[in-house]
């Protein structure tokens, strides 16, 4: 598999499903190895949305994860021992190889020769290489994933990215000449990480749903006797399923069962990487993440600020947050005599995921936090795609829900742009929301390569259409970081809270606010063209007790108001 950019992608649109199928999968590659080409799928996924992910897919959608993690690179100077690298002229020529990567080449790919092209056994991975290289020099930078097919199913395809030299270590990428065209690196992991790797997902693609389940359990160290219990079925039925895992991927021996678990939880996890902390400086100030157990058994993770004995107010983070609010919240809560409880929703953070996620299971996990924090009356704070799950969660509370403040409220509806003019955010949620197969691959490749940097190219995006919001972060770049930080731990673990999220939305569509009791206000951006405040009123109905549209401002009030925010929840 070669690259394509955005006009090319468009170039080679076709009309049948399949081959529109197959640029998104193609484009969802290269944006695992380069997150900035995110705006690709907006115009990809136009032409090929759908609720389920087209059959034989699911293989190319758990290695774009691995891809991510190949290649996104740490700040080491020197290269890793599982990487291989070979450094090549614009024509294929070797200028020069570590050990690993001639390795590689002799694992079914072909042979590796400084000062000779590189040869492959196979000519149409010849065609790749050369188309890459030479887009390559025509960009004259950026990186590109090559798929090289290997003699033999047994040994699978191995995946590489191509980038210019210098982004190798300095050490590496500056001792070779720079030939006419430039210099270009080869990258790929060593074969025996490659060949694990491949052998992982290959033998566990046959397993069913209810068997990567147990795998899943397995890997957490439950015992059979736990996954039982937990999974509501007999341990009978476990050791069936077990047995069929046995006979899909040819186990007969105990040291066999160890191994096989050991790979086994290495695909059940394939979108899970280490878990992701904030940076030091603003976890070090927040409260510490504490836990209750639902009555299913699954954990709920929140965050308790200010005063233990305050006035308290249920906060429902954004999106793609966690319970990590603001800088300073903690002591400007326990000032104005507030105790704010924000948990991380189901499959968020630290929270365990919820089998079927909907608004209305959400409000159950949330009245049960506040039972067993012996919660007597609340209020409600909701930010951006909170709102429905907030709403719902006042419903069922009832008299127990003082008042609910939406700061820059998202109603529960699939975005339609209906022509108006709208940002490429806006488009690439809408097209998403069409085709939510994509949304567990997609965040998975945002939690292995998302940093700081990544973050504010995505904030000055926000804010191309409010002069408020783009002054604001002008005056507050520190702002990217603790977007960073609660993106971080909301993907820490996983990516399903927010893809199930994503998902209710779709579904969501009759969902209203008729029930509602609870006193209702309103705060929304006079500039935010991403949350057209209509949408918001039009869902909430004539619910809400008092609107203020706040000028100079558009998608950040939450952010540029924080303290007022609080201020407003303090006065009743």
């Amino acid at each position: 598999m070669s690259s394509i950019g955005r006009e090319g992608a468009v170039a080679c649109m076709k009309d049948t499903s399949g081959a529109n199928v197959a640029l998104v999968i193609e484009t969802l590659y290269q944006i695992a190895a380069d997150p900035e080409g995110w705006e690709q799928l907006i115009e990809v996924l136009a032409l090929s949305s759908g609720e389920e992910a087209p059959a034989g897919v699911a293989p190319d959608l758990e290695r774009m994860a691995d891809i991510a993690r190949l290649v996104s690179r740490g700040a080491s100077s020197t290269p890793r021992s599982d990487v291989a690298w070979a450094v090549l002229s614009a024509a294929g020529r070797v200028l020069g190889c570590n050990p690993s990567a001639q390795v590689v080449m002799a694992s079914g790919l072909g042979r590796l020769q400084v000062g000779a092209e590189l040869a492959f056994d196979d000519p149409a991975n010849g065609e790749v290489l050369a188309r890459a290289l030479d887009q390559a020099a025509q960009k004259g930078g950026g990186q590109t994933i090559l798929k090289f097919e290997r003699d033999g199913e047994e040994e699978g395809p191995c995946f590489a990215y191509l980038v210019p030299a210098l982004a190798l270590p300095t050490t590496v990428g500056r001792s070779f000449p720079a030939p006419e065209g430039g210099a270009f690196a080869l990258v790929f992991p060593a074969a025996e990480a490659t060949n694990r790797l491949w052998s992982t997902l290959r033998e566990s693609f046959g397993l069913t749903a209810a068997e990567a389940r147990l795998a899943r359990k397995l890997r957490d160290g439950r015992s059979l006797q736990e996954a039982a219990e937990e999974m509501k079925v007999s341990v009978n039925t476990l050791r069936n399923q077990l047995r069929a895992i046995f006979e899909k991927m040819g186990l007969k021996r105990q040291s066999d069962l160890v191994r096989a678990l050991t790979e086994l939880s290495s695909v059940a996890g394939a979108i899970e990487a280490e878990a992701m902390r904030p940076p030091a400086a603003l976890s070090g100030k927040a409260p510490p993440v504490a836990h209750v157990r639902l009555p299913d058994g699954r954990r709920l993770a929140y965050r308790d600020y200010g005063d233990p004995a305050g006035r308290v107010v249920l906060a429902f983070h954004e999106g793609m947050g966690s319970s990590l609010l603001p800088p300073g919240t903690d002591d400007l809560a326990a000032r104005l005599g507030l105790r704010i409880v924000c948990a991380d929703r189901p499959g968020f953070g630290l929270s365990d995921p919820h089998p079927d996620y909907s608004f209305d299971a959400v409000a159950d996990d949330m009245v049960e936090l506040c039972d067993q924090l012996a919660l007597k009356e609340v209020g409600l704070a909701a930010i951006l795609s909170a709102t429905p799950s907030a709403v719902q969660t006042a419903i069922r509370l009832g008299p127990r829900a003082r008042r609910l403040l939406i700061c820059s409220g998202r109603p529960p509806r699939p975005l339609e742009s209906n022509g108006q003019a709208r940002g490429p955010l806006m488009l690439f949620r809408e097209q998403i929301q069409k085709s939510p197969w994509v949304v567990d691959t997609f965040y998975a490749i945002i939690r292995l390569q998302l940093s700081v940097s990544l973050v504010e190219r995505v904030v000055r995006r926000t804010a191309m259409f409010s002069a408020g919001d783009k002054a604001y972060f002008e005056d507050h770049p520190e702002v990217a970081e603790f977007i960073a930080a609660y993106v971080g731990e909301c993907l820490a673990h996983s990516t399903k809270g927010p893809a199930d999220e994503l998902r209710a939305f779709r579904r969501a569509q009759n969902l209203t606010a008729a029930e509602l009791t609870t006193p209702l206000t309103i705060w929304h951006g006079e500039e935010d063209k991403l949350a057209p405040l209509q949408d918001l009123l039009d869902y909430l109905g004539d619910k809400a007790e008092e609107v203020w549209l706040a000028p100079g401002v558009g998608h950040f009030l939450a952010l540029k108001h924080w303290d007022a925010l609080l201020r407003r929840m303090a006065a009743n």
